[in-house]
């Protein structure tokens, strides 16, 4: 309720603020400044109203990233302070003021999720609403515009339905994860309709990726693999990261390979997978005593983060044929992309050690990208660091015991509207 609020106040405000990214074609848009709230409805404006879309999906995505992959097996704190090192130690409740209310800005160990993919959310709900009630004649590009809003549109209800214990949307009722990835399923086959009549093949695989990832999760695998085997070979789709200003900043990056407050966890650091692109750093982290291990998957403040691609499509793939029993296609696909980067193929003889094929394979291709782990440790009930069965109770790092937070919560905010 507390967010549907600020959405509201958002769409009313004095001015909007765009932020540019990376964009292609009729989306590369400069604009100076901020736009007047009375000219948010001026259809002159729809080609910069559409990058505002992108770029705050692609802000969302920027701490949905850092926030997830921290909290998931792939990172540990390296630091003391609070709330910071609370995100890499399960430690983030439903009370942390970052967690609900964080915003992009902010370099000092800051991860906010719900306002960002909430604002998301509605930039593109807002928008997508505004493009449906001009015509052709005032808009040029209507049609790519209407498919680009309503793919990145799909994200955030594709992220909120993944690591989230439960959520609400524009003042209703709590509903479970499985009812955000169900309008998820909406979005992403209207945004391919869209991308067809629009002959927009970028916005066609972004958008086939996204449906495929979204009935991986509803486990509806026939379909899962449908998508999936859609997604044009090579495919890859980035989100832009830049120097402009902090919110433009790769948090992957800045928070640790820049200012070593979290570390790569021990057993990235021994995969010795090409995938996997981690190296000690050669100096201590926030805490000195503490050895920097980074990722090189992300190597300046300006790494864009995969957001979609055509090997992910091949991991779904390959995943929802093992799951219908289909074994040998399944390690054709993973032993196919093995052979490509000079790796030993990979065997199995059931549908369980096929399965568990699959995931170890999303684990290093898509490691530190997208929140994907978090996804695959909920999804498969993998035990968490500190719980379900684990040794180590506590972070070796900081000596500070692991919290109990698996899923993320509803931000008790939400429920008591405060």
């Amino acid at each position: 309720m507390r967010t549907l609020r600020f959405l509201r106040h958002l769409a009313a405000a004095a001015a909007l603020t765009l932020v540019v990214g990376a964009c292609s074609n009729v989306l590369d848009v400069q604009y100076p400044g901020r736009i007047p709230a009375e000219k948010i409805g001026d259809p002159t404006l729809a080609a910069t109203l559409v990058t505002s879309v992108i770029g705050d999906l692609e802000c969302a995505y920027n701490n949905y990233t850092t926030a997830n992959a921290l909290h998931s097996d792939e990172f540990e704190s390296a630091n003391s302070n609070v709330p910071g090192a609370n995100w890499g130690e399960r430690s983030i409740t439903a009370d942390e003021t970052d967690y609900v209310s964080g915003l992009c800005t902010g370099t000092f160990f800051t991860f906010g999720l719900h306002t960002v993919l909430h604002t998301a959310r509605f930039q593109a709900e807002d928008i997508y609403t505004r493009l449906s009630g001009w015509t052709d004649q005032q808009v040029s590009n209507r049609k790519r515009f209407l498919a680009t809003v309503r793919t990145y549109g799909g994200f955030p209800y594709l992220f909120f339905g993944e690591p989230y214990c439960a959520i609400a949307f524009d003042g209703g009722a709590t509903v479970q994860p499985a009812a955000s990835l169900a309008i998820a399923e909406q979005r992403f086959a209207e945004a391919i309709t869209l991308a067809q009549a629009a002959a927009d093949n970028d916005m066609l695989n972004l958008a086939r990726v996204g449906m495929a990832r979204t009935k991986m999760d509803l486990k509806k695998w026939a379909e899962a693999a449908q998508f999936a085997q859609q997604v044009e070979a090579g495919y890859v789709k980035m989100a832009s990261r830049g120097t402009e200003g902090e919110r433009r900043y790769n948090k992957v990056y800045n928070v640790t390979s820049n200012q070593g407050g979290y570390v790569v966890a021990d057993e990235y650091r021994t995969m010795n997978d090409p995938r996997v692109l981690v190296r000690d750093a050669g100096r201590g982290a926030f805490n000195s005593a503490v050895r920097l291990w980074v990722t090189d998957k992300y190597t300046s403040l300006s790494t864009p983060i995969r957001l979609a691609s055509y090997v992910e499509a091949r991991l779904i793939l390959a995943e929802a044929l093992a799951q219908q029993g289909q074994i040998a296609p399944a390690l054709t696909i993973l032993n196919d992309r093995r052979t490509a980067l000079g790796l030993a193929p990979l065997s199995a003889t059931t549908q369980a050690q096929a399965i568990q094929a699959v995931l170890e394979e999303r684990r290093k291709e898509l490691s530190f990208e997208g929140g994907q782990r978090i996804n695959d440790i909920l999804r498969h009930r993998i035990p968490w660091k500190g719980a379900n069965g684990s040794t180590k109770n506590f972070n070796q790092y900081t000596g500070r015991p692991y919290g109990a937070t698996t899923c993320w919560p509803l931000p008790t905010r939400e429920v008591s509207g405060a």
